[in-house]
Parts: structure tokens; C-alpha cells; sequence
């Protein structure tokens, strides 16, 4: 999940949270205000029929009380009841038609207290809210004068309430979510342009790109000049490195270009004095044999730097058409003369009318790398085998030993500079994978290992059709 829509979520949740909050107190605030208002009002209707008793007295009577007519003082809503000391009704609102005010036993005895009391009962399913207010006469209970109010409309009012609260949260929750979603947007549109310009960066390699932020000194505006800033410290050490770099394979090309022809003669010397000498000193024959090895090696390693120097400087192969079924044939003419296993080719003729862009020499040289390795590493009573391949869209040719093979820990580093796997070091300089496998990459291919210790090795040179 993005940011932005989690950003939006938590907007979204405390907004619910607080709508939720909101609502719920002006329930109960409401509920609770229209209660107190309904009871005042109650009171104030029980007051004003009061006021109108009339209270008669006649020597020849007893004292009593006339009730004015209550109808006066109800309404739709509200009725009026009035019953004597013993629990009959004396008189009530016509609004109450054939029904009462409900009323009990405890109602007179709360009544005889002295004390009005509200209550709230319920009269054929509909909650009443009754004000019971006591007539004295003589300090004796006369009767109890009942105000009550139904519930109904209240109910109804605070129904329809919950229902507009709960339609308006709705409504203001997704309108506060998509406002929020674009102002989420709005606000992490930097911290999206400065992914853009790294994702950019990470494609091209371009140090050079910057965001370009025209926003106030904020957060986001702190990222992005803090970002920019490491920007220009990686392109600075970046520059660094490369001229560096490019001092270092200008000075091992050089060096490789001016010990190749001093290598070269000494070469040409030793091996000039080693055949003015045939039937000389053993010994110094022996010398001499050793001195001719060690200089043919250090003019292959010093060709092999040059090589990958020349590579590393952004030198690239010039290709054309070329019959991979003849470059193979030829490297396989050369092969015997490599080493002293025996020498074996299966499938070549998969190859006779294959046809790659490449370079039949660098080709060459990298099937001579593969075999030359097969033989180093191979005893005298083992086999060498060069196989044709072929795949849809790919031509391919394997080089199989049954030598040493490489251990596991070694095959990721074999094709790394002047690296020899622990069983397999045989006095070589370590370049020649190296060098496979920059002449595979210039050829769009790839050279593909395989080996198991004590099993011997194989390598697999795949090179896209043309």
C-alpha cells in the first residue's frame, strides 16, 4: 500500500473517529436537553392548572376544590388526569378518549408525601412521561393532579437524527477521503519527483540530474536539497573515480605496450641460445629451459593486460558474418597440439550452417581459452570433448574435461582477474576466463559453468544466431 493511501486511511479513520465522537454527544446532549425540557414543561402545565383551583367554603359544607376544565391545557401530546384520594379519576383531557393515565397504589402513597415525582411508564406499547403533582387540602390528600407527555415524537425526532448523522458522516467521510487522497498527492508530489529522478539515475547512471523543487523551506524542501546535495557529492566522487580509473588503465596499457617488445626479444634470445647449444652443460640447458617458459609467460600475461586494458577503455570487437562451423572446425585442428589428453568432437556438423555477427579471430581465441583450460587441467589418460549445440535462436559449443572439477565456493569467482580456484592452480596468470568472457559479453552471448570436484568441469559458449 502507497503512502499516500495509508496517509489518506489515517485522515479518513480520525475523521470517522471524531464524526463518531461528535455525534454520539449530540445525542446524548440533545436526548438529555429535550428529557429537561420536556419535564419543565410538564411542570409548568401542572403549575398553571393549579393556579385555577378554586377551593370552596361554606359553613354548612365541607370543603372542596373545583377543578377548572382541563382540556384547556392539553394538546395532541400532552394529557391531563386528575383522581381523588382512593385512585379514581375524576376528571381527565378529552384527548385521552376512552383510556386513563396509568396509576397505582404507589402513586397515591408517593402522592401522600407531599412531594411531586415524575414517572415514566408505558401505556399500550407507548411510553408516557408523567408529572404526578399532589392537591392538598387541610393538609390531606385530596387527589393527584397528572400531566403527562408522550414519548413518541421525541423518539421519532432523535430516529430521524441518528439517521441524518449517520447519512452526513457518510457523505463528509468520502468527501474528506478523496479531498484528502488529492491533498496526500498534493503534498508528496516532491518526495515522488525525487523517486523519479532516482529511479532515473539508477537507469542511466545519470549523476548529473537534480530535482527540481520550487516548493517553501519545509520537510519536503530540506529532502530535496539534502538530496540534491548527496547528488553532487556522488557525481564529485564519482568523477574522481573515473579519473582514477582511467589513469590506472592508461598506465597498465602503457606499461603492457612497452614490455611486450623487450619481453618479446628476450624471448627471442633465449630460445636463440638455448638451439646454439644443443649437447651443452645439462644444467645449463635446464636453465635455459626455465628462462624461455618463464618469459613466454610473462609475454602472454602482459598481452593478456593489454587485452583487458584496451577492453576496460571501451574498446569494442568489430563483427561481421561469421561461419561458426568453420571457426570451430579450425580451433578443433589446433587442439591436440594443446595438451597430451586424448581429443574428441561431437555434433559439430550441428554447426556447418551456423551464422553469428562476431569475430572469427576473437571467436577463435575464445574457444582456444576454453580447450587450452581443458588441457591444463586434465590428466594425460583423460578426455577432452568439444560438442556443437544448438537451440531456438542460439548456437552453442561445450568444452567438457575430466579433471578436478571446481568447487562450489569457486565457480562464482573463476571468471574474476587473476583468480585460480584452490584446485586448480597450475602456474597460469588467471586472465584467460577473464578474457572469455569479455569477448562473450561483445558478442551478446554467454558462457555458462558447470562442475562437480572429482568429476571434471564444462563450459557452455552460447552466441545468439544472426
Amino acid at each position: 500500500m502507497s503512502l499516500r493511501m495509508r496517509l489518506t486511511l489515517y485522515y479518513t479513520g480520525v475523521l470517522a473517529l471524531c464524526l463518531f465522537l461528535f455525534g454520539m454527544g449530540l445525542y446524548v446532549v440533545s436526548n438529555k436537553y429535550l428529557e429537561q425540557q420536556t419535564d419543565r414543561m410538564l411542570v409548568t402545565t401542572a403549575l398553571h392548572v393549579s393556579n385555577t383551583f378554586r377551593v370552596i367554603s361554606d359553613p354548612l359544607q365541607v370543603q372542596r376544590i373545583v377543578l377548572p376544565d382541563v382540556n384547556v391545557f392539553s394538546n395532541p401530546w400532552v394529557y391531563l388526569q386528575v383522581i381523588d384520594a382512593q385512585g379514581q379519576v375524576f376528571t381527565k383531557s378529552q384527548n385521552l378518549g376512552g383510556q386513563v393515565l396509568p396509576h397505582d397504589n404507589r402513586t397515591i402513597s408517593n402522592a401522600k408525601r407531599g412531594t411531586a415525582f415524575f414517572s415514566t411508564v408505558d401505556a399500550d406499547g407507548e411510553k408516557l412521561r408523567i408529572y404526578n403533582y399532589p392537591i392538598i387540602l387541610q393538609s390531606q390528600l385530596a387527589g393527584v393532579l397528572q400531566v403527562g407527555r408522550a414519548q413518541q415524537p421525541q423518539r421519532t425526532f432523535f430516529s430521524e437524527l441518528a439517521w441524518f448523522l449517520t447519512l452526513a458522516s457518510l457523505i463528509t467521510l468520502l468527501f474528506a477521503a478523496g479531498l484528502g487522497f488529492i491533498l496526500a498527492r498534493l503534498a508528496l508530489a516532491p518526495v515522488e519527483q525525487m523517486t523519479n529522478v532516482a529511479a532515473h539515475i539508477s537507469e542511466t547512471q545519470d549523476l548529473g540530474k537534480r530535482v527540481d523543487y520550487q516548493g517553501p523551506a519545509d520537510e519536503i524542501g530540506r529532502l530535496a536539497s539534502t538530496f540534491n546535495m548527496m547528488l553532487e557529492r556522488l557525481a564529485m566522487a564519482r568523477r574522481s573515480l573515473e579519473d582514477a580509473y582511467a589513469a590506472q588503465l592508461r598506465f597498465v596499457a602503457d606499461v603492457s605496450h612497452e614490455l611486450r617488445t623487450p619481453l618479446t626479444t628476450i624471448r627471442g634470445n633465449l630460445e636463440l641460445l638455448e638451439r646454439l647449444d644443443p649437447t651443452g652443460d645439462p644444467e645449463r640447458r635446464e636453465i635455459l629451459g626455465d628462462a624461455v617458459a618463464e618469459s613466454g609467460r610473462m609475454v602472454r600475461l602482459v598481452h593478456n593486460l593489454l587485452m583487458l586494458a584496451r577492453a576496460e577503455a571501451g574498446r569494442h570487437i568489430d563483427k561481421g558474418p561469421v561461419q561458426l562451423g568453420e571457426v570451430a572446425q579450425a580451433v578443433a585442428r589446433q587442439a591436440p597440439h594443446l595438451g597430451e589428453s586424448c581429443f574428441a568432437t561431437e555434433h559439430l556438423e550441428l554447426l556447418e550452417q551456423a551464422v553469428a555477427i562476431g569475430s572469427e579471430d576473437y571467436l577463435k581465441q575464445l574457444l582456444l581459452i576454453l580447450l587450452d583450460n581443458a588441457f591444463k587441467y586434465t590428466q594425460p589418460d583423460g578426455r577432452v570433448t568439444m560438442v556443437g549445440l544448438s537451440e531456438k535462436g542460439w548456437w552453442g559449443i561445450r568444452v567438457t574435461d575430466t579433471g578436478p572439477g571446481i568447487a562450489s565456493d569457486d565457480l562464482k569467482h573463476i571468471f574474476d582477474r587473476f583468480y585460480q580456484a584452490g584446485n586448480r592452480r597450475s602456474g597460469g596468470s588467471g586472465l584467460g576466463l577473464a578474457i572469455a568472457r569479455w569477448i562473450a559479453i561483445e558478442h551478446n552471448g554467454r558462457i555458462e559453468v558447470a562442475s562437480e570436484v572429482g568429476q571434471g568441469s564444462s563450459f557452455t559458449f552460447w552466441l545468439p544466431a544472426a
